[in-house]
């Protein structure tokens, strides 16, 4: 019997009441954070663009501005038609000259879609949780995900269908599997992706091949796609591959790969036969696309919020670049069971080291633009980026080490990097959001003396009910089925394996997070403070898994910020340091 069910159900009035409550507690946290609130919501409104896309006479770019995000469609700006519809995603639609913009409420990924001209004008409004917009036949196609709905065929959420207009195409993947579409004339390359790791591939709903397919596209009704270390074509390898590949586009001239060389990416330009006739490096290119032969990429760094450059042969031009700070990266390696890699991001501050981590579903942690860390260098705190198993920064294998039953292994990596610091004499502040909340509280159970202070956001916490709440399903092949595997989860779940003597922890979640739902943050607040811990949660009531208005971003960063400021206070063992690395 769990006696903190009820929390999963927000509309409970003692969930509501527990929200209320804890809120009052966490008070003293907000009257700090207006002193860093500004600070970071200048960063956070400065001109940042965060994706781009082709289109038929130029550049489709989404961009994060002091009025929140909107899109310049070939230099026409396209905002949202009401202060909370938020921006959240950029994509082509294939077969046309238009593109799709993602639109969510208040920070949550439910909202609707609008398909934009080349002049800027929305010419369709596409309501619900839809993507992947193509024309076939004369008819508008797009994928529809049921995350709190059965699928018209019945099957439970979360589950993804193809519709063109009002029919539904025969094409059915199981619950939690998702959907990946690009369309060339008649042709249509289907990906269906069974968790982060399997993936099986169709053209016009046939299958071809199935397996660790990372990337692929199509041209002139040619599948090209990337297969554990290989480039193939329909099915035959072309050249194999030295390095792990993040997406890939074919050109009339050559294929072009975006792959991660020493925890760095790269543009390397191929020709069919494996040549590789040019390579463009940079910290982190997060986007890039080809318009006519011309090659556009967005990039970011710890230190750069972005730079808009074109490549044309061979030769690179920096079209757009925005604010620089100026910082140390250090290069961190630290042997456990593997050799593992971190980024030291420090401005000569000596009051901790927040460690941060993810370590799941195929993500690496590359160098990007990141204002919450800026504010902590700022605030006198070291950052320390761990690239842990589970993500993509070695591949496909080092995501395999660290999923399904492998998991521990990335509690264990996050470990080595806590107890570097605690060799040094350095306090540590352990950092993690979403896949990486679970990282942090999985750390505080099993690692509890490495860790000074922990700070937990929008996280999975409950490993025994995940999968039945909006995109659970989704994680199964990550994390396994509870309804199986119950008894691996259970031996690293932070909410089941909650103990007293935790150290302070901040955590923070949102109210229209409809991906990963609150209940997580909340019980496992709950059950803490029954066991006597220093536990605080913040709610964001403007705010969820996805993107938000610039305000309230900022105010969920300067409450993390005011937290590990304070938390020394909260524990007698606070040292000063300096990290030496």
């Amino acid at each position: 019997m769990d006696p903190f069910e009820y929390l999963e159900n927000l509309d409970d009035p003692r969930t509501k009441e527990f929200i209320e409550e804890e809120s009052r507690r966490s008070s003293f946290l907000q009257e700090r954070a207006k002193l860093h609130y500004q600070s970071i919501l200048t960063r956070l409104v400065e001109e940042r663009p965060i994706a781009l896309v082709g289109t038929g006479k130029g550049l489709a770019i989404l961009v994060r501005s002091r009025e929140g995000v909107h899109a310049e469609i070939n230099g026409n700006v396209v905002r949202s038609e009401r202060e909370q519809d938020v921006f959240n995603s950029l994509e082509k639609v294939w077969n046309s000259n238009l593109v799709r913009i993602g639109v969510g409420i208040a920070g949550s990924d439910q909202g609707y879609s609008l398909l934009v001209d080349d002049h800027g004008q929305v010419v369709r409004r596409v309501q619900g949780l839809v993507n992947q917009f193509f024309y076939l036949n004369g008819r508008l196609c797009y994928v529809k995900e049921y995350r709190t709905e059965s699928s018209p065929d019945g099957v439970p959420p979360a589950v993804e269908r193809i519709f063109c207009e009002e029919e539904m195409l025969p094409f059915y993947p199981g619950r939690g599997e998702w959907i990946s579409v690009k369309a060339e004339g008649d042709n249509i390359l289907l990906v269906r992706g069974i968790g982060w790791s399997k993936k099986v591939i169709y053209r016009n709903f046939e299958k071809m091949d199935e397996g660790d397919i990372t990337s692929y596209d199509m041209n002139g009704g040619r599948v090209y796609y990337v297969k554990g270390n290989s480039l193939v074509r329909d099915g035959k390898e072309l050249f194999t591959l030295d390095r792990p590949v993040l997406d890939m586009k074919v050109m009339d001239d050559g294929i072009l790969t975006l792959e991660i060389r020493n925890y760095r990416t790269s543009l390397v330009k191929y020709s069919e036969e494996g040549r590789e006739t040019w390579s463009y490096t940079r910290d982190h290119i997060l986007s890039f696309d080809v318009v006519e032969n011309e090659i556009y990429a967005l990039e970011t760094s710890f230190n750069k919020s972005y730079a808009i450059f074109k490549i044309e042969d061979g030769k690179v031009e920096v079209l757009k670049s925005g604010r620089e700070e100026k910082l140390t990266v250090k290069e961190v390696y630290v042997q456990g069971d593997v050799l593992l890699h971190g980024f030291l991001l420090t401005k000569g501050g000596n009051r901790g080291v927040v460690v941060y981590g993810y370590g799941g579903f195929s993500i690496p942690l590359l160098p990007s633009y990141n204002p919450l860390f800026l504010e902590l260098m700022d605030s006198g705190y070291s950052v320390l980026v761990t690239n842990l198993r589970g993500g993509f920064e070695n591949g496909e294998e080092w995501h395999k080490a660290g999923m399904l039953r492998n998991k521990m292994n990335v509690f264990k990596d996050f470990s080595e990097f806590l107890q570097v610091v605690k060799m040094m004499g350095g306090r540590t502040i352990a950092m993690g959001g979403s896949n990486g909340g679970l990282l942090v509280g999985a750390t505080l159970n099993l690692y509890t003396h490495l860790v000074d202070c922990g700070v937990i956001g929008y996280p999975v916490l409950d490993m025994l009910k995940f999968h039945r709440y909006l995109a659970g399903m989704y994680w199964v092949p990550e994390y396994g089925n509870p309804e199986t595997d119950a008894d691996f989860l259970q031996s690293y779940s932070p909410y089941h394996n909650l103990k007293k003597g935790l150290p302070p922890t901040l955590v923070y979640t949102g109210l229209n997070d409809d991906r990963v739902h609150p209940m997580h943050a909340l019980k496992y607040v709950a059950k803490s403070r029954e066991l006597g811990n220093r536990v605080y949660l913040f709610v964001n009531r403007r705010a969820g898994h996805n993107l938000s208005r610039p305000e309230a971003s900022a105010e969920e960063m300067s409450v993390i910020v005011s937290f590990v400021e304070q938390c020394h206070s909260l524990d007698s063992s606070f040292q000063n340091f300096t990290m030496k690395m």
